[in-house]
């Protein structure tokens, strides 16, 4: 009898979240057909925010694969140049038509250029038109089916009257032409951050010295220094949040790190601009291709070295994983939902094309049955087995003061990091530390087994972990500060 009805409890459970998936992902599905467009003149940051900051499973963009891409790779979508109150401005941003070639889906920024590298990409449009997402050094687009391209100084790229689903073809290089020459307000620091700004850039002694290194010492300062954090708990008392960020918490999300990044590198002389995409990182095993997420968006600052913009990302690479925490035990149901999706509006706007596509979006439905099947009955027996919980939802999701996480932050400043995407089981044998692999082990029952450590298991993680920072102490560089 008991067992019956913590097994029901279990399954009310599991049914009451998937409902909420679903839930869920039918309004991202309504909310992607009406959301507004991007917006090319002003980025609205969530500095200062308070709280935890949540992001969407949804699938947004995919990028086809290709030999020698190399992960993460960043696709820009806008550029500002202009920082006010935690909102980044576009200034004389107005777009310029781009006239194609004969062929009407070839468009060229710049010719006479040699033959590139090549990215494919496949984005939604809102209404046929939107910004294109474009990896840095964007010189010409292939295969891109839309009426009007029109091009800012900043290197935004929109499109218009095209169809609810597009593939392109970016060829790209070094020194591509999309990025106008820096101009005044590319050195510009509001009076409110040059408070904070103008001493740590003279503790790194940025003044005077040549634009590379200027870069280096910024890089160092926020490796060696800062941490990610999704979380803020109140308002700065005294200042900005941004002030607040370099001064005394020194944690944040990508867009604290990307707008104290350029105005760092302002302060040491070096034209620099403040860009928003999304990064390239995860691989689906089930689409075969590189898919984008929306909590893949991310920001980072341009800087103006040796002639050309370069992309100098400050943000720890640990900011994937934690997003990554973040997921939804039932993403898988939602990537399914999401391909079938891709695959019936690959079909619908392929101008009349026949074949397995016209069907395959309906084939999908049995596979989602027994998803959902095998989702419902591997919780209801793991829920079975084990104690009934207090509650249905935590605020925190389970493991997330795992110990395993310092020896992560170690190792990344050790420069050993975890690459995106990359099992932690694979990572310890790739860094060649099979220490850590009991630690790992210990990890992930914490993490994702339902019934979590016991305390005699939650101690052994605690006390190896602390074992091993010991060790390790006086191998790497100090750990960074948390404020």
């Amino acid at each position: 009898m008991l067992v019956a009805a913590v097994a029901g409890y279990g399954g009310h459970i599991v049914l009451h979240r998937l409902q909420q998936t679903l839930e869920q992902t039918a309004f991202e599905y309504i909310f992607s057909l009406v959301q507004r467009d991007m917006d090319p003149f002003r980025a609205t940051t969530a500095i200062g925010h308070l709280g935890n900051l949540k992001f969407s499973d949804r699938t947004v963009l995919r990028v086809e694969p290709r030999d020698g891409l190399q992960v993460p790779f960043l696709l820009r979508e806008a550029t500002y140049d202009i920082y006010n109150s935690s909102t980044w401005l576009a200034t004389g941003a107005g777009f310029t038509p781009i006239q194609p070639d004969a062929d009407g889906e070839t468009w060229k920024f710049a010719t006479g250029r040699g033959p590139g590298e090549r990215v494919t990409v496949s984005a939604y449009l809102n209404r046929g038109r939107g910004v294109l997402a474009l990896p840095g050094g964007a010189f010409e687009l292939d295969r891109l089916a839309v009426v009007s391209v029109s091009r800012n100084r900043l290197g935004a790229v929109r499109v218009e009257e095209g169809l609810g689903l597009i593939t392109y073809t970016a060829l790209f290089g070094p020194d591509g032409p999309l990025d106008g020459p820096p101009i005044d307000t590319d050195l510009r620091i509001p009076a409110q951050e040059a408070a904070v700004v103008a001493p740590i850039a003279a503790e790194l002694g940025l003044a005077g010295v040549p634009p590379p290194e200027a870069v280096q010492r910024v890089e160092g300062f926020f490796k060696q220094n800062f941490r990610y954090s999704l979380w803020k708990r109140e308002r700065p008392r005294h200042g900005t949040a941004l002030g607040e960020f370099l001064q005394t918490t020194r944690a944040g999300h990508c867009e604290y790190f990307a707008s104290a990044t350029v105005l760092l590198l302002r302060a040491a002389g070096v034209p620099a601009r403040y860009a928003v995409g999304f990064s390239v990182q995860e691989w689906s095993r089930l689409e075969r291709r590189w898919i984008v997420r929306a909590r893949h968006a991310h920001s980072w600052a341009l800087a103006y070295v040796d002639g050309a913009w370069r992309e100098v990302d400050t943000t720890p690479s640990l900011w994937a994983d934690a997003e990554r925490d973040e997921a939804s035990v039932f993403e898988p149901l939602r990537d399914l939902w999401s391909w079938g999706g891709f695959l019936f509006s690959r079909w619908r706007w392929s101008e009349g094309e026949s074949g397995v596509g016209d069907y395959a979006a309906w084939l999908l439905i049995p596979l989602v049955l027994l998803l959902v099947w095998r989702l419902y009955s591997r919780r209801h027996v793991r829920r079975g087995n084990g104690e009934i919980r207090g509650s249905v939802a935590a605020p925190l999701r389970p493991g997330h003061d795992s110990e395993f996480y310092l020896i992560a932050r170690r190792l990344e400043a050790e420069g050993r990091g975890r690459r995106p995407t990359e099992p932690a089981s694979a990572w310890v044998d790739r860094i060649q530390a099979p220490e850590l692999r009991p630690i790992v082990a210990l990890h992930y029952q914490y993490r994702f087994d339902p019934a979590g450590l016991d305390a005699s298991a939650r101690a052994a993680l605690r006390s190896s972990a602390e074992a091993w920072l010991r060790d390790h102490e006086d191998r790497v560089p100090a750990a960074p500060r948390t404020g």
